[in-house]
């Protein structure tokens, strides 16, 4: 198989930013008795306290919970509770953030950086199905249109170009490579949903697995973080959900992790620095969500007690799960999960619009593991 090489770099963070720390809380004065007090509105940290006026801008490497709340993008410290004015936004969009925390993609396509490194991209008429950052740096984005048509978008040029070598079909997930040099889909055809591998071009690609029964769905896909495994989940048509793997250096069959019968899909497939911990979503929508905590064969609700919905927002580091706890709607609260389950929820903040991780790679693989040429797999996949 061919790959297209690419050179490895280390964008540094900018760590010696101005910081804003939230002001110690005034005491109210005793509202008029004839009149009831009236609650403060707005998102809270964890100890009651509103966000920081203004926006200084900058962030330190270890505020790896961002999120948006009052017109304004923030960075937070979960271990104590340090929060920063990244920049004020409209609409926040998908809000994911690249690999090393200092890019994230907003609403439209448009591209927001941190430091000069990372260059700010305006907007494109673009609409955004599936899509993942580019590995390990953040040089590009890979992504599906609503109709499931393969492209991809250049951050130094900002130009958008479409995958043509790419089977035809809808493409319904996309995953990098942590090496950045392969991507892996699910494409829907006529014959059902099927998992494929191709360069970080869209070139040479060929079917790893496909499904052998009717409905079976694979609601998502993700790499270990050494890139030597290749993780989905599966749900058939019975409702029964199970979390799959397959060596790369092989490709001749697969494993099963966790199995589960659920009402809905099960996505959003995360897996923590080690590899160890796996974290997924399941439910038929934002308002009956639960994220669940994957170790071996055993899934646990990430926030037990939390009767509202809940979804795994991504790892903070090898055994700490960024949790939201709200609806549809409604402002989210972030809380962090021990993936454990020794210690309880750690409320971060409350009335959030929207949240996700801000961490960074570190000791990506260079190459995509590959079966020796005299032990190549089945050419159709295995199903």
């Amino acid at each position: 198989m061919r790959w297209a090489r690419l050179t490895l770099a280390i964008v540094a963070l900018a760590s010696a930013c101005t910081r804003s720390t939230p002001p110690e809380p005034s005491s109210p004065s005793a509202p008029p008795t004839t009149e009831p007090t009236v609650e403060p509105s707005g998102a809270r940290l964890a100890d009651g306290s509103p966000l920081p006026e203004g926006c200084t801008g900058g962030a330190a490497a270890t505020d790896t919970v961002a999120f948006v709340a009052d017109g304004r993008a923030w960075a937070l410290d979960p271990t104590d509770g340090d929060v920063a004015c990244l920049f004020p936004v409209d609409d926040p969009g998908l809000f994911a953030w690249g690999p090393q925390g200092d890019r994230v993609l907003l609403a439209h396509f448009e591209i927001r950086g941190l430091t000069p490194q990372a260059p700010d991209l305006t907007a494109l008429p673009v609409r955004i199905g599936p899509f993942d950052w580019g590995h390990p740096i953040g040089l590009a984005v890979v992504f599906a249109t609503p109709k499931g048509h393969p492209g991809k978008r250049f951050i130094d040029t900002g130009n958008v170009e479409p995958l043509t070598s790419l089977p035809d079909g809808r493409y319904v997930e996309v995953a990098y490579h942590p090496s950045g040099l392969a991507l892996a889909f699910v494409l829907e055809s006529d014959d059902g949903q099927e998992i494929w591998l191709s360069t970080n071009e869209g070139e040479d690609p060929h079917r790893l697995v496909f499904a052998d029964e009717e409905g079976t769905m694979f609601p998502s896909i993700a790499f270990t973080p050494n890139g030597k495994q290749l993780w989905w989940t599966a749900v058939h048509a019975d409702g029964q959900a199970q979390l799959h793997w397959m060596d790369l250096d092989d490709r001749t069959g697969f494993g099963t992790s966790w199995s589960q019968a659920i009402d809905g899909v099960a996505d959003d497939l995360r897996l923590a620095p080690g590899g160890r911990l796996k974290s997924l979503d399941v439910g038929e929508g934002c308002d009956d969500r639960r994220a669940l905590v994957i170790e071996g064969k055993d899934g646990r609700p990430a926030v037990p007690d939390e009767s509202r919905p809940t979804s795994a927002l991504g790892w903070l580091d090898p055994t700490t799960l960024l949790v939201a706890a709200g609806g549809c709607d409604g402002p989210l609260d972030l809380y962090a999960v021990d993936g454990g389950g020794d210690e309880d929820p750690a409320l971060l903040v409350t009335g959030v619009e929207i949240a996700a991780p801000r961490t960074v790679v570190t000791h990506p693989p260079r190459e995509v593991p590959a079966p020796p040429a005299e032990e190549e797999p089945p050419q159709d996949g295995v199903g």
